[in-house]
């Protein structure tokens, strides 16, 4: 097992990661509406554009999987500490190339990474 903390970034669950990710870009439509409404650029414009940005970077930048010491823990953006769960209290890994779901405390999780992330984090957890 190793010893280094390692951390990756996720999205949710299919389902709703598209959810979460169509409310995110309605502020970005309301951004350009109000734009071609308006027919020129207007400051309340830059701000929708500036949120959109800022909730965008959010949403990938704060969704993460850590795991130290035989401890994981999932952090969502409003939650930092969703799920702090021994790794040996993970049962049913079931992978494929970008989806990694597992059961902890008796609820099902289906993460959103890249490859390479989805087989590191499978060998750290089934590693015990």
């Amino acid at each position: 097992m190793s010893t280094q903390k390692r951390k990756f970034l996720y999205q949710p669950a299919p389902l709703s990661s598209v959810i979460c990710w169509s409310w995110t870009l309605i502020i970005f439509f309301v951004g350009i509406i109000i734009w071609l409404e308006i027919t020129h650029f207007q400051w309340i414009t830059l701000f929708f554009l500036a949120f959109f940005c800022l909730v965008s970077w959010a949403e990938i930048r704060f969704r993460t999987v850590s795991i130290d010491q035989g401890v994981m823990s999932i952090s969502r953006l409003i939650n930092p500490k969703s799920l702090v769960v021994n790794v040996s209290e993970v049962k049913r890994v079931s992978m494929s190339k970008h989806q990694i779901g597992f059961i902890a405390q008796g609820k099902i999780y289906h993460l959103i990474m890249p490859a390479n992330s989805v087989i590191e984090l499978n060998e750290l957890i089934t590693n015990k």
